[in-house]
């Protein structure tokens, strides 16, 4: 058995070593920083300082990292599915184009650190530190970031499907053209966040604090928005079709040719709201509020109507036909 483990040991660059780095190894390591496309599965370095070296390319799947300074390393095009990484400092690190599928990263500071076109599927990333990180076009479905700070972090174009993001510090963050479909934002304050164009089919936006958040455009179908508060907030032309907005507050908002077709407004509060052609076809408006809402070109139900003004007053009965 002894001799079948030292087989299937960890090589690097032809040099052979088990869980427990060798000294030979280590040297290497220690005087050239560089371990560019070495195989280490599941190796411990124990207390080998890894800080700014070249890990480019290197499978390290399973690998023991917990708590470890790694500081400006490269991990560029690496293997590290199922890797533990909690507790370590990856502050400047170099992961972009890695695959961190399954990694543990609780408490992993990422500060800075690049992950750009990074494969993060089903990573936890609690309480991790992501301040100032680049993920942009990541993929983060299914991924975990409760407690973690998301400070001035951008996520453009990346996949945000189905993530936890409930009880994360968000603040500054970019999420332009990223995906957030059925992703899980119960209770996040987002005041101003700008989300154009954002998939978020299926979104979990119960009690969340949107004020003022720049939704235009975005695809809110299906979404469960009961009691967000979503006051001044840009809605226009976004999907909101067969979305749950029970009690959501949604006072003077720009719902411009937005669609809430088959959508649940029941004590919704949408006074001072621009309705401008706004479609409400099949939605369930009882006791919502719609007092000083301008409903010009819309299809709001008539008792609803004289809520409202429009100085053309022009209602219409289907705004399909427009």
């Amino acid at each position: 058995m002894k001799f079948a483990s030292i087989i299937l040991s960890l090589t690097v660059s032809g040099a052979a070593f088990a869980a427990t780095v060798d000294q030979g190894v280590k040297s290497r390591i220690l005087e050239n920083r560089n371990c560019k496309g070495c195989r280490a599965v599941g190796a411990n370095f124990g207390d080998l300082d890894l800080s700014y070296v070249n890990f480019e390319s290197s499978d390290l799947r399973k690998a023991n990292l917990r708590g470890k300074d790694l500081t400006r390393t490269v991990f560029k095009n690496a293997d590290l599915r199922g890797a533990d990484l909690s507790g370590a400092n990856l502050s400047e690190a170099d992961l972009s184009e890695a695959n961190l599928s399954g990694a543990i990263m609780v408490g992993t500071i990422l500060r800075e650190a690049q992950l750009a076109d990074s494969i993060m599927e089903n990573v936890d990333l609690r309480k991790a530190d992501l301040t100032s990180a680049q993920l942009n076009g990541a993929k983060l479905s299914a991924a975990s970031f409760s407690g973690a700070k998301i400070d001035r972090t951008s996520f453009f174009g990346a996949d945000l499907s189905g993530a936890h993001l409930e009880g994360a510090l968000i603040s500054d963050v970019d999420f332009t053209e990223c995906v957030l479909r059925g992703a899980h934002l119960e209770g996040l304050r987002l005041k101003g966040v700008n989300l154009a164009g954002v998939n978020m089919q299926g979104v979990h936006l119960q009690g969340a604090v949107l004020i003022g958040a720049v939704l235009k455009g975005a695809n809110l179908s299906q979404a469960n928005l009961q009691g967000t508060q979503l006051s001044g907030a840009d809605l226009s032309e976004a999907r909101l079709d067969k979305a749950d907005l029970t009690s959501a507050v949604l006072a003077k908002v720009d719902a411009t040719g937005a669609m809430f077709r088959d959508a649940i407004l029941e004590d919704a509060n949408l006074k001072g709201a621009n309705l401008t052609q706004t479609r409400f076809k099949g939605a369930r408006l009882e006791r919502a509020l719609l007092s000083g809402s301008i409903m010009c070109q819309t299809d709001v139900p008539e008792p609803y109507r004289q809520m409202g003004r429009c100085a053309e007053a022009t209602f219409v009965t289907d705004v399909e036909d427009l």
